[in-house]
C-alpha cells in the first residue's frame, strides 16, 4: 500500500468515509482491511495493484499449449474430492471438456461447498489460469472459475489487476470493492497538483490516473502496466517524487533563513590540525574541508553530506569540523549506528594529542545508570566537548552545555525524525552527515536535496585496492587452502552468507550451517564465530569487539557487518551466492577488508546454476573498485526491473528506491518544487496552500513559530 501524499484529499467528506459505507463491507471485513491500514475510501483508492494479468485471450482446450495463460470454457464432466495416496491431504479436481479436448482444474486449497455448487456435473464453466501440459494431460492449478454464459462471454475478457494479498479477502472481492469505491466517489477527487505543473509535464489528472491504474482499458499494453510506465503510473510516481522534493527543498530554504553567529576559522587552521595527524590529507579530504570551513563562516547553520567509499578518510574530515567547534567553545555530538563503531570513534578522538583540545566521552545504552548520570552532568556542564554515542544521544534527559555541531555517521541507518531530535538538542547546530554508500548524482540530488554535498573519491596513500575474484564450485578446495594460508600468516577472514538459517530459504547458503562446517574444519587451530541480525545488540557488539581485537580468526556473518568496524588485520572475505546481493551492497561488504598494509582479497563463490546475466553483473566488481561507478551500474540494473533476481511489478509494494528509477521524472519534480519554494517560500499563496499538506509536520514547525 502506498500512502496518499495529498492530505488535503482526506478532508473531502466522501473520501474520508470509513469503508463500511461500501456494499459488502461489514464489521468483520472492516477489521481485516484495518489490519492492512485500510480504513477510509481514500486508503482503498491508494491500494494499488502489484501486477496485471492479460485476460484478453480465450482458447479452445485442444489448441491450448503449455504455459499459455488464457480463458477456456467447457462442460463439467465430473467434479470430486480426491485423497493423495498414503496421505490425509486432499485436492479437488474438476474435469471440463469442449469439442476439441479436456482439461483438469485442480485446487489444493479450496471451499468444497462452493466448488460443488459452481462446478455441478453438466454445467458450463469458464476458467482462467496458466495451462500445464504433461504428456497428453492438460491442467490448471488454482484457476479462477465462473459460470459460463456463452451469450456474455466478452465481459470477462480484459486486463485484470492483481492486488497485494489481504487475509480472508479474495482477489475478486478486492477488485469489486475498488470498483465500487471508484464508481461512487471517483468524481469527488479534486486534483491538488497545480494546473501549471500538470500542463508543463503533460501529467494525467489524478482521478483519471487512479482509474487507469485500477481499471486499465482492455487495449492497455500489459508490459507497460507491469513496468509502471503508463501515464497513470507516471502521474502517481511524480506525486511521490514531488512530495519528497518539496519537503527537502523547503527544509533547505528554512534552514538558510535561520540566523546564527558564524564560527571563527583561523587562516592557518588546516596547518594547525594536520600537525596532529601521522599522515597527509588527500585532495578529496582537502576539498571537503574547504567546503565545511566555507559553511562555518556563513550566517546560517551548515547542512552538508560527506560521501565517499569506505576507507576514504571521512572521519578525519569530521574530526577537523569538531576541532573548529571546540575551539569556538562549542560541543560536538557524533552519532554512530552501533556501539562498537561509537567506541571506535571515541578511541580515535582519544588518541589525539591533548593540545588538540578534544575531551571525548562515550554514551551508549550499555552504560550503567550511575555511569550515564555522571556523563550527563559532564555534558551539561561542558566538561566534555566531543560526545560520541548511538541513539542514546537522543534521550530527553540529555542536555548539552552548548551544542554547536552534530555529526551523523551512516545517515541511511537513521530516520529524519531522529535527525531532527538531535538537531533540537542545540541552538541551530551545524549538521554534518557521513555516508560510505556512494550515491549516483541524480539520487544524491534527490535523497539529500536539503543538503550540500561533498564527495571524496580518492583513498589515502598506500591503500591497496581489494582484489575481487569470481570462483566456481569446483575451486572450493583451492579457496579453503588459500584461506588457511592467510590464517597461518596471522590474518583474519570474513565469510558472508545471504540468510541466517535454512528455515528462511532451503536453496540459500545459511550462516549457521557455514559456521558449523568451518568450526569442524578449523576449530582446533582457529576460533570461528557467528554473527547475525537476530542476536541481541550487546552480543553482536561483543563479537565485533573480539574480532576487532584479533581474538576471533574467522567471522561468519550475514550482511549485518556491512556497516562495521576498522579491522586492518582482516584481509580475506568469502561471499556465498553473491548473485543474491546488489552490486553496491557487495562493494560495501568488501570494504570491510584490506584496510591495512596487506592487500585484501574478496572471493565471490558462484552457485552452480548462475545465469549469464547475473555473472556479467558480478564481473563489474572484478573490474572496478570505484563505488560511484558501481552504484550507477546498480541503479541502471534496478531500472531494468530486476532487484536481486525478483521482478518488481506495478506500483503497490514497491521499495522507495524504485520510485527513483526515472531520473527525468525526478529532476522534473525537483525543478517544479524548486520553482514553488523560490517563488513562495512560506507556501502562503492560495494556489499553493494544498502543498503545505505535503510537508512533514516536523519540517513545518519553523514557519509556525
Amino acid at each position: 500500500m502506498i500512502e496518499c501524499p495529498w492530505q488535503c484529499l482526506e478532508k473531502i467528506p466522501e473520501l474520508g468515509q470509513t469503508l463500511s459505507c461500501l456494499k459488502g463491507i461489514g464489521p468483520k471485513r472492516s477489521r481485516l482491511l484495518a489490519k492492512r491500514g485500510l480504513h477510509t475510501v481514500l486508503d482503498l483508492l491508494y491500494f494499488f495493484p502489484v501486477q496485471y494479468e492479460d485476460r484478453t485471450r480465450s482458447l479452445d482446450i485442444g489448441r491450448a499449449e503449455d504455459r499459455d495463460q488464457a480463458w477456456v470454457s467447457g462442460t463439467v464432466v465430473n467434479a470430486r474430492e480426491n485423497l493423495f495416496p498414503g496421505s490425509r491431504k486432499r485436492l479437488f479436481r474438476v474435469v471440463i471438456e469442449d469439442d476439441t479436448g479436456r482439461i483438469d482444474l485442480v485446487w489444493f486449497h479450496y471451499r468444497k461447498p462452493h466448488l460443488l455448487t459452481v462446478a455441478a456435473k453438466g454445467s458450463s464453466l469458464l476458467a482462467f489460469g496458466r495451462i500445464q501440459v504433461k504428456g497428453r494431460q492438460k491442467q490448471m492449478i488454482h484457476p479462477q472459475i465462473l459460470p459460463h454464459d456463452p451469450g456474455n462471454k466478452k465481459k470477462h475478457l480484459g486486463i485484470n489487476p492483481v492486488y497485494p494479498p489481504l487475509e480472508g479477502i479474495p482477489q475478486r472481492t478486492i477488485s469489486a470493492m475498488v470498483r465500487e469505491a471508484l464508481r461512487l466517489y471517483g468524481d469527488s477527487i479534486q486534483d491538488p497538483l497545480p494546473p501549471s505543473i500538470r500542463q508543463s509535464g503533460a501529467f494525467m489528472d489524478l482521478p483519471c490516473a487512479l482509474r487507469q491504474i485500477h481499471l486499465p482499458p482492455p487495449q492497455s499494453p500489459v508490459q507497460e502496466l507491469n513496468a509502471g510506465r503508463t501515464p497513470g503510473h507516471i502521474r502517481l510516481q511524480f506525486d511521490l517524487a514531488f512530495k519528497i522534493m518539496l519537503n527537502l527543498l523547503f527544509r533547505k530554504a528554512v534552514r538558510k533563513q535561520r540566523q546564527i553567529p558564524s564560527l571563527k576559522v583561523p587562516p592557518d587552521l588546516k596547518v594547525q590540525f594536520e600537525k596532529f595527524l601521522p599522515f597527509s590529507l588527500t585532495q578529496g579530504q582537502h576539498t571537503a574541508i574547504r567546503d565545511i570551513l566555507h559553511d562555518f563562516r556563513a550566517p546560517y547553520p551548515m547542512s552538508r553530506l560527506i560521501q565517499g567509499d569506505v576507507g576514504c578518510g571521512k572521519t578525519v574530515v569530521a574530526a577537523l569540523a569538531a576541532y573548529v567547534a571546540v575551539h569556538n567553545k562549542k560541543q560536538a555530538a557524533f552519532m554512530a549506528p552501533t556501539q562498537v563503531l561509537a567506541a571506535q570513534h571515541r578511541d580515535f578522538f582519544r588518541d589525539f594529542s591533548s593540545d588538540a583540545g578534544f575531551k571525548p566521552a562515550l554514551l551508549t545504552s550499555a552504560l550503567t545508570v550511575t555511569e550515564r548520570k555522571k556523563i550527563y552532568r559532564e555534558i551539561e556542564t561542558g566538561r566534555v566537548n566531543v560526545i560520541i554515542g548511538t541513539q542514546a544521544l537522543l534521550q530527553e534527559a540529555l542536555s548539552f552545555s552548548d551544542l554547536g555541531l552534530v555529526i551523523i555517521d551512516e545517515q541511511h541507518r537513521f530516520g529524519v525524525n531522529q535527525r531532527a531530535l538531535l538537531d533540537r538538542k542545540g541552538n541551530q547546530p551545524h549538521l554534518l552527515i557521513m555516508s560510505a554508500t556512494p550515491i549516483p548524482r541524480t539520487l544524491g540530488m534527490t535523497l539529500y536535496g536539503d543538503m550540500d554535498i561533498s564527495t571524496i573519491r580518492d583513498l589515502p596513500a598506500g591503500r591497496l585496492p581489494v582484489v575481487t575474484r569470481l570462483v566456481g564450485k569446483r575451486s572450493k578446495v583451492k579457496v579453503f587452502q588459500f584461506l588457511k594460508r592467510r590464517l597461518q600468516a596471522g590474518q583474519q577472514a570474513l565469510v558472508v552468507c545471504p540468510v541466517i538459517d535454512a528455515a528462511e530459504d532451503q536453496d540459500m547458503k545459511n550462516a549457521k550451517e557455514m559456521a558449523e562446517k568451518l568450526r569442524a574444519l578449523l576449530g582446533l587451530l582457529y576460533r570461528v564465530e557467528l554473527i547475525h541480525g537476530r542476536l541481541p545488540s550487546a552480543v553482536k557488539d561483543k563479537i565485533m569487539e573480539e574480532f576487532r581485537s584479533g581474538r576471533i580468526n574467522v567471522l561468519v556473518s550475514t550482511t549485518v557487518i556491512e556497516v562495521g568496524v576498522h579491522v586492518p588485520n582482516a584481509t580475506v572475505m568469502i561471499i556465498e551466492q553473491p548473485d543474491r546481493f546488489g552490486l553496491a551492497q557487495l562493494h560495501q561488504l568488501r570494504g570491510r577488508i584490506g584496510r591495512g598494509p596487506i592487500q585484501g582479497v574478496c572471493i565471490l563463490m558462484l552457485p552452480a546454476h548462475i545465469t549469464d546475466r547475473a555473472k556479467q553483473r558480478l564481473e563489474i566488481l572484478t573490474r572496478s573498485n570505484d563505488g560511484f561507478e558501481i552504484a550507477q551500474k546498480d541503479l541502471e540494473m534496478r531500472g531494468q526491473g530486476e532487484t536481486l533476481g525478483t521482478r518488481q511489478a506495478g506500483l503497490g509494494e514497491r521499495d522507495l528506491m524504485n520510485a527513483f528509477e526515472n531520473p527525468v521524472l525526478l529532476m522534473a519534480a525537483r525543478e517544479e518544487a524548486g520553482k514553488i519554494v523560490r517563488e513562495d517560500p512560506g507556501l502562503t499563496q492560495r494556489s499553493h496552500r494544498p502543498l503545505r499538506d505535503l510537508l512533514e509536520p516536523e519540517w513545518k514547525k519553523p514557519l509556525e513559530i
